[in-house]
Parts: structure tokens; sequence; C-alpha cells
């Protein structure tokens, strides 16, 4: 797809105060004579597109293709659509939407003002045993469709009256629609995106209504997700249904949205969508370019409607499940089932902080969750995808945007060592749980520049003192100091250069030691205290200093955990402290302490989310902002890593260490992990630990003498 010839129906310039276009419809018939084998169909829209042949969708894929930078890279996606054409006439139909391309909401992040902004537009090819059947030219035909409005951070607006039947069909007569025009390219340039997108992946059935007021009623589905919902309903022509989406009700038991809609700064049009009926009984629909994160749909009617049928459609990335972990306690099952459905719920092309306020891939959450995302999921893939815009969005500086991607927001608030770790934290892990070292490959000269923009950042005393540090602590007078988690992950950072350099410039791999060493010493001039703390005993401070090993004193980690137990073993750190202080906790033998500050249910702490009844994570202790966060979500990789003790020695599971532990208040467990060699099975039950390893993984084993082993 190089010699690309691009079309849409709007013709090319764009202002962000242009009144919202209808969504186009594009068809192209064409004659076969006979069916080639293995027909292909490729395209790239960078505003996503809905793709029928003879009136079949080309794949059950929604949002397709997944978003990029869009100033520097447009995806484009395949299918096979041999099954889907017939001898003689034959026609692909196609639905432009808007998507990141062409952001019209007007919201915190300037994306309604990116440098990439236009009409959507779409680039196609039809190829059968390497020869182009058909390509996206000016003899296509266009239309507009019956979607009037479409904005993914707000919603979609659907006039069934203005659906044109068998459109997308052979037969259908279109000598009276106009011919597309010829447009630019988006200003990217074509990548191949061949990760998994997102799909349809459940649908759920209301687990309770109610009247709100006279003309609406509040559907309620049982917890947090990411999606829409689907309506079939009867009634006159004009009628229509205003979908309010929210994962809040009020005291009044209406919908709440002032922790949605907050960043939207003209208007109230957050997370909604409005249909309007034909007349025709029972007609279906969902919406195709929005999405919204959700518990509770209010459906408000105006004129004569009603509801057949609602039904919430949860989406997300569809990636292959890897790993599934089950647990006795019930705090902890629970809290296990909250960690997946924040991931899944977080994961629409690219992983993201929320699904309703925000929508944006921000790092530092991303980062966070990865190895938790990895446990659960193959989706080293999207990971590898999204690693490309947070490259595509660095500045020549070197400099990174805390959100990925980015349209001009994000670079001077946001970012930091602790968020722009994710540009190595999650090739590293894609390359550890995978074996691949392609993200490591492609994004290496980024790395590099990044590293001499944070050198560059250095204050007078040799740290780094800027960007986010412990964030969302639930008292920001107790966070630690940034420069404390900016130099100790810039540490890291380096630590993993020196890996990345054996394998793309063994040469530089002594610059970045030496780097490394002198950032060390600076950490430990300043941060270390004489009696083995460090800054201000913050539990951060000192969980920084063992997980990177900047420190390894098993002092320093016992009064760690008489810090945990002396505070009850509740949450005194925000979301850095969140991943570290467990696993060091569990690292240096005191895996009890950190499974009571997971369990234990006072506030603040995730036991208290499940007693209040969560269903996914929460972006704050407190519950009073978004209640769909990922950036709390390390448990799901504690438990494998800590309590099931699977740790990985060498890239691709080459070599593990098995060494669980034995915590009688997590009661039984089991858990099952596929790893390139075959899948990775155990089960403890009581005082009895069984599994089994597949042969080609080196397995080295530390179980404790309390548990009476068997292999299986």
């Amino acid at each position: 797809m190089k010699n690309t010839l691009w079309i849409n129906l709007h013709g090319e310039a764009i202002d962000w105060r242009c009144p919202e276009l209808p969504a186009p419809m594009l068809r192209k018939k064409f004659e076969l004579t006979a069916i080639p084998g293995n027909v292909m169909l490729r395209f790239a829209a960078p505003g996503w597109a809905v793709i029928t042949v003879n009136g079949q969708p080309v794949s059950n894929d929604i949002m397709v293709p997944a978003v990029t930078q869009l100033d520097k890279h447009t995806g484009w996606v395949e299918y096979d659509v041999t099954d889907l054409l017939k001898t003689g006439e034959n026609v692909i139909g196609v639905i432009l939407g808007n998507g990141w391309y062409n952001c019209g909401t007007h919201e915190l992040w300037h994306f309604d003002k990116a440098p990439w902004r236009n009409y959507n537009r779409l680039y196609l090819e039809l190829w059968a045993d390497n020869e182009k059947l058909l390509a996206s030219d000016a003899t296509w035909k266009g239309e507009n469709s019956g979607i009037i409005y479409n904005q993914f951070r707000s919603g979609e607006h659907f006039d069934a009256r203005k659906v044109i039947p068998g459109w997308d069909l052979p037969g259908f007569d279109d000598s009276q629609w106009p011919n597309a025009i010829q447009v630019t390219p988006p200003a990217g340039t074509l990548l191949k995106d061949d990760a998994p997108q997102c799909a349809i992946r459940q649908e759920i059935k209301p687990v309770a209504n109610w009247i709100a007021n006279s003309d609406s009623v509040v559907y309620d589905f049982g917890k947090n997700m990411t999606g829409f919902v689907r309506l079939k309903v009867s009634g006159d022509a004009g009628s229509k249904y205003t979908i309010i989406y929210s994962e809040l009700i009020a005291q009044n038991k209406d919908v709440a949205r002032d922790n949605i809609a907050c960043y939207i700064v003209d208007g109230d049009d957050a997370q909604i969508d409005v249909y309007t009926h034909d007349g025709s009984s029972g007609a279906v629909w969902q919406p195709h370019f929005a999405y919204h994160g959700f518990r509770y749909v209010k459906l408000v009617a105006s004129g004569n409607i009603s509801v057949d049928e609602i039904t919430a459609c949860y989406i997300h990335s569809n990636f292959a499940e890897n790993g599934r972990f089950t647990i006795g306690n019930g705090i902890a099952s629970k809290l296990l089932d909250c960690t997946r459905n924040s991931y899944i719920a977080n994961f629409t092309g690219i992983p993201t902080d929320c699904p309703h306020r925000e929508k944006n891939g921000w790092t530092g959450d991303a980062q966070l969750a990865c190895e938790t995302g990895l446990w659960m999921y193959d989706g080293a893939k999207n990971y590898e995808h999204f690693v490309q815009i947070i490259a595509d969005a660095q500045r020549p500086s070197g400099q990174l945007s805390g959100i990925a991607p980015a349209a001009g927001w994000g670079y001077n608030w946001g970012n930091g060592p602790v968020w722009d770790v994710a540009l190595f934290e999650i090739p590293y892990q894609i390359w550890q749980y995978t074996g691949a070292t392609s993200a490591i490959e492609k994004s290496y000269p980024n790395m590099r520049s990044y590293i001499n923009y944070a050198l560059a950042m250095r204050n007078a005393d040799g740290l780094l003192n800027f960007g986010l540090g412990d964030w969302c602590h639930h008292d920001r007078h107790r966070i630690v100091t940034v420069a404390l988690t900016s130099t100790a992950f810039f540490y890291y950072i380096l630590s993993l250069m020196e890996k990345f350099a054996g394998i793309v410039a063994p040469g530089d791999a002594a610059e970045y030691a030496a780097l490394k060493e002198e950032i060390k010493a600076v950490f430990l001039k300043h941060f270390r205290n004489a009696d083995g703390t460090y800054a201000k005993d913050e539990l951060t401070a000192n969980a920084c200093a063992l997980y990177f090993k900047l420190d390894d004193s098993p002092a320093l980690a016992a009064h760690l955990a008489e810090q945990v137990r002396a505070n009850d073993h509740k949450a005194d750190f925000g979301i850095v402290g969140a991943k570290l202080i467990p696993r060091v906790l569990a690292d240096y033998g005191y895996g009890e302490d950190a499974f009571k500050l997971y369990t234990q249910t006072e506030y603040p702490g995730w036991g208290y989310w499940i007693t209040q009844g969560a269903t996914t994570l929460w972006e704050h202790w407190h519950g009073g902002y978004s209640q769909t966060h990922i950036m709390f979500g390390d448990f799901t990789a504690w438990c494998f890593r800590n309590l099931a003790g699977i740790k990985i020695l060498e890239p691709g599971f080459k070599k593990i260490l098995l060494a669980p532990a034995d915590i009688p208040e997590a009661g039984d467990f089991s858990c099952s992990y596929q790893t390139p060699y075959g899948k990775i099975e155990i089960r403890k039950n009581g005082n009895n630990f069984s599994y089994h390893v597949p042969q080609d993984i080196d397995c080295v084993t530390k179980i404790p003498e309390s548990l009476q082993t068997t292999v299986f």
C-alpha cells in the first residue's frame, strides 16, 4: 500500500469551528467471472470505518483501525473476504467515522485542534493471488448515511429515517450518487496494524431498571464496562431515545455525570447517544463510532417509542486469554475480578486511563499495568503498537508526552520519568513474556534520544526533579518528593538501557552502566538517611530504593514491613507505592503483610473498594473521581509473581524460578499461564502444592518446606 489514492465525500479543508457532517457512505461495484483464491481486502481509514462486502461485514471488529499518532503513522489492516464474494456483480460498502482523526468535541487535551485533523478518508485495495483487483479512486460513489453525528468522546446520533435500504448490495442503483473525491492522504505514513482489533466481547442484560422521572428509565447492567447499548425498539417515525451513560447514580437514583463530563469544555454532550426511529417494528441499532464507560444507562423518550430489548455490548481489544488466577479468599477473588474488568475496560485499541472521562493513552497507567495485562492476555502486539505511538509522539528534543497519542497537550505537565518509563518498560516486558525484541530494536533510537533529554533535565544536584510521581496518594501532604521517584525511575531506565544495548548496540552498554552508577551515587547522597531509611521515611521512598536495587538491605525491608504493620496495612501511598511496596515486601519474605495490604477492608485500601461494591478499580482511594481505572492494578501480576511464585529468569519463559508463598489467609488458589513453550499450571489446596511446567522450560524451584509438593 505505497501508491495510495485516498478518497472521501466531503473535500479537504476542515476548521475546528465547522458544523458536524454526517458520516459518509462509499460504495464500489465490480464484476467477477470467477472467485479468486485468498482475496484480501486492505484498507486504511484514520477515523475508523465499517466495511461490508455484498452487505456482509468483513469482520466482527469495530473501531478499526486502532488509533496511531496520526501525524506520523496511519494504520492499515487486512481481512480475508474470499467467502463473501460471488460471481457476477459484487459491492464493497464503507461508512467512515471521525474517530481520533476528526475530534470535534472541545475538551481539555485539544484534540479538536490536532495538527492532523480533517474529514475522514479512505484508502482500500482488493488483492487476490498477488494481483490487485481494485483500489479506491474517484469512480467510487458516495452519499450521507443515517449517522448524522459521531464523536468518540461524546457519542453517536443516528436517524433511521435517513437509511438508504440496500445501498451496499448488488443491484442497487447508484447512478444519482455523486462520485467520491480524490483527496490528499493523511499526514502519517502507512503502517500495517496486525494487532487484535476491538470487538464486542460480552453481551450483558440489565439486572434491574427503574423509572427516573416521567419520560426516562434507568437500567443497571451490574458492573462497570466499556462499550454501548444495543436497542430493539418500536414506535412512531420521528420519535427518539436519548441514551445517557454513567458509571454512578445519585441519591435520587438518577444517573450522576459530574465525574464524567468535567473535562468537556463546551456543552454537556459527553457519553450521550441519540436514536431517532423510522417507525418500523422491532428495529435494532447500536453505535459504530463511539464507545462509553458505564454501568448505568438512562433512556429519555421523546414521542411514542418503546424498548423491546436492551443489551449492553462490552467491547475491548480482542486478544486471546493467556492466564487465569483463582483464589479462595473472598476479598482477593473480587479484587482479581475488579482488576481484570478494569484492564479490559481500558484497552480499546490502546491502553487508556479510563473509558469515559478521558479515554487517553496515559503512559503511566500503561506501564504500571503492563505486567498484569501480559499475565492475563496475549497483548504483546497491542503493546508494541502503543510503543510505536509513544515513540511517534516524541519531540525532536527527546521529550515525551504523558499521553499517547498527543495533539500538543501532555508535554509540559503529566509526564516525567515515572510516566516516560513506558517507552522502556513495555518493550522490556514484551521481551520478558514473549522473547521478542522487535519493540526494543525499533524504539532504541527514541530511547537514546530520551536519555539525552533527561540528562539535560538534571538539576544542580544531579537529580531529576520533574514530572509526576506517587500520584493519587490519599494525603497529598505525605507524597514522597518527585525528585526521589523521578531519579529512581531514571536509574531503572538506565538499567534497562544497559540490557537493551546488549541486544541492539553492545558498544553502548558501558556508557549506560557508568551513567547508572552515577545516578545511583546521586540518589544515595541526597536521599539516604543515617538510619538507612530514605527521604522522609515514606513507604514509597523506602520501596523505591529496594525495588530498583539502589539498596539491598534486609534491615530496610524489615523496617518497611514494620511501617506497614504500624499503619494497620492501610494504603499510605499512591500509584507508584501501590506496585512497588507489595512486591518488595513479598520479595523480602513479608508476603503475608503484602497480602494484608491488598485485602484489609478499611479506608484507604483495595479491600475498602470491595466493601463499597466496586466492580472495577478506582482512580482514587476515596472513589470520588473515575471508578474505572487500571493504574492501581498490579494485584493480578503480584498473584502470579509472588503468590504462585512464577518469576521469569530468562526472556520468553526459557528459564523460570518457581517460588510460591505459603500465605494461609489467601486460602487455596490455582492458576495457569500459556507460555511460548506450553502451559504452566499451579494448584494449592491446603498444604498440598502441585504444579506442571512444560519440559522445554528450565524450572528452578524454591518451594517452602511447609508445602507438600507434587508434579503432574
